[in-house]
């Protein structure tokens, strides 16, 4: 797990789209060490295609990490683990792990 990576997906989540309650980045880490991110869009797009973690899949190859973070209109990082289509978005782009934000201090991960 890298902080780093973790701030950067932040920094994409907050430079997304403002039209929700929060705002969702995701950041993903190719196995060639290429770094591909993508913020949540607004609903016009098809559940699951807005959300951030299906649109950055697009770009990964096999074996590739993705980092996701939720972030609240105050600020706070909060739980942004993926939705049952992204993990599969995840699972057939060959991602072999997602690290998720719960809050500030923590983060889950989720070995596919």
């Amino acid at each position: 797990m890298s902080s780093k990576h973790f701030r950067m997906a932040k920094e994409v989540a907050i430079k997304g789209s403002n039209v929700h309650r929060h705002r969702i980045g995701a950041l993903g880490v190719r196995s060639d060490g290429a770094i591909v991110k993508s913020p949540n869009l607004p609903n016009r797009l098809p559940e699951p295609q807005a959300h951030a973690e299906s649109r950055v899949c697009k770009k990964m190859d096999w074996g590739g990490v993705i980092y996701v973070v939720r972030v609240l209109r105050n600020g706070k990082t909060a739980i942004a683990k993926p939705c049952a289509s992204c993990m599969a978005a995840m699972r057939n782009s060959g991602v072999r792990r997602c690290f998720y934000s719960i809050n500030d201090n923590s983060y889950g991960i989720i070995e596919l």
